[in-house]
């Protein structure tokens, strides 16, 4: 049985992504930063309690990061899917505090390193994929936007970086860099006519299940845009 990590489990993104695997008869290992968050997951799938492991794990942290790592005694994995992420934006590069650079680098790139940093070893056992989301305006940056705009180019970055030293390895990274997700939060605010031309969490679960099968077997070292019909 293939074996999946996947972070930001509790997401709109992530969890549509962990119940596509787990209907395709994987084994996850779903990580979630909050412990209600990880008691909510285990509940909403709990049809796949044989093979679902909710865990919590700060990847922020090296400490949590690395204990996740050990708990589960994994020998190797198939794909590590990075979801965790977050933004704050709508001030100008002089309103943005270090504090504001340093969380977004945190939670967009720091996360991604660490779990990276313990999980390459057991993707070299066999070959696998590594899959990140980027943003948007990681492409085209925004007025607003410069501590995320940079800190989701750093996840880009590092994903590249993945894809040339996994190479001999077997090792495949991609990184899917949606627009506008259709989620109730981004509802609140979207016209409706618009709403219906936005990427789906839906959508992007079924472009990642490709990029970590033999489908996407080809691709490594992409930067694969999901804009939708916008």
């Amino acid at each position: 049985m293939n074996t999946a990590i996947i972070s930001g489990a509790n997401g709109n993104v992530g969890k549509c992504i962990v119940e596509h695997f787990l209907e395709e008869e994987w084994r996850v290992y779903a990580l979630c930063k909050r412990e209600d968050s990880a008691k909510a997951l285990a509940r909403e799938f709990v049809r796949f309690s044989a093979t679902l492991n909710v865990v919590v794990c700060d990847l922020a942290s090296t400490v949590s990061t690395q204990h996740f790592l050990t708990r589960s005694e994994l020998q190797s994995v198939d794909a590590v899917i990075h979801t965790a992420g977050g933004i704050e934006a709508g001030k100008a590069i002089e309103e943005t505090t270090p504090d504001m650079v340093q969380a977004m680098l945190e939670i967009n790139y720091v996360t991604a390193f660490n779990l990276l940093r313990v999980t390459m070893p057991l993707l070299k056992v066999r070959g696998g994929t590594v899959l990140t989301i980027g943003a948007k305006a990681a492409l085209a940056p925004e007025a607003d936007k410069s501590a995320y705009a940079a800190s989701k180019a750093a996840l880009i970055a590092l994903t590249q970086a993945t894809a040339h030293e996994g190479k001999q390895h077997g090792i495949r990274a991609n990184c899917l860099v949606p627009s506008i997700i259709d989620t109730p939060a981004n509802r609140e605010w979207g016209a409706l006519e618009d709403i219906v031309n936005w990427v789906t969490p839906k959508t992007i679960a079924g472009a990642a299940w490709m990029l970590c099968t033999a489908a996407g077997r080809g691709i490594s070292g992409a930067i694969l845009p999901m804009r939708g019909m916008m």
